[in-house]
């Protein structure tokens, strides 16, 4: 293969500083918000390297999204994922071809994250308990609630102080609860967000001295 034709690296992992770090690829169907707030965090030799849908494109179905993966050049021990939000795919004829592609992934060893209605609930679960967002029915329900709750809210500009780490830390833990009323399938039957999978994913491969201490009880090893 010329060098032309080289799959693109995320990171360059010349220096020892990067050599063994943990990464994580995520591909996601949003343009800002998920990159945005994953750039938020930053812990010692784990990298989060999030894949947006380009913008001024239409490249944001799941095939788009897997594709995108696809190109990324990755080592054997880097993680794959994809962030996907529910209300682009789960109506009408799009379910078949998103339930193919779901089984597609886990063939090539890609994990999903998917969000129902969309990424904004995962934000939500920030500053909700997630009894307050069992009746919210599509992305523009979800953002109003989250425009409510922190007062503005705009995919293009994410503020840092609207998610602090004991705010990550509910996230996680009442994410994970309101998964568990979903039925565990592909799609699931109620309101959820699976973005707590990829952090637990990211808690699994990090030891306690790389985990800030509002974390620190997330760790499987000490959870």
């Amino acid at each position: 293969m010329s060098l032309t034709q080289r799959k693109p690296r995320p990171l360059s992992r010349d220096t020892d500083s990067l050599r063994d770090d943990r990464l994580f690829i995520v591909a996601c169907d949003d343009t800002y918000a998920p990159k945005q707030y994953f750039g938020f965090f930053r812990f010692p030799r784990v990298q989060i390297y999030v894949i947006p849908t380009p913008k001024d494109t239409h490249q944001c179905h799941a095939i788009d999204v897997l594709q995108r993966l696809k190109e990324i050049e990755r080592e054997d021990d880097d993680e794959l994922w994809m962030l996907l939000d529910a209300d682009h795919y789960i109506e009408g004829s799009h379910l078949r071809e998103f339930t193919r592609i779901l089984k597609e992934a886990r063939e090539k060893g890609v994990s999903v994250a998917l969000s129902k209605p969309c990424f904004e609930l995962w934000l939500l679960l920030h500053h909700l308990d997630k009894s307050a967002v069992h009746e919210l029915t599509n992305a523009k329900e979800t953002e109003t609630a989250l425009r409510k709750v922190i007062g503005e809210y705009n995919k293009t500009n994410l503020k840092q102080e609207h998610y602090p780490l004991d705010a990550l830390k509910k996230a996680y833990l009442s994410a994970k609860a309101l998964d568990q009323l979903t039925g565990g399938s592909d799609i699931p039957e109620s309101n959820t967000s699976r973005v707590y999978l990829l952090w637990q994913a990211i808690f699994a491969k990090a030891l306690p001295s790389q985990i800030p201490p509002e974390l620190i009880g997330l760790l499987p090893s000490v959870a």
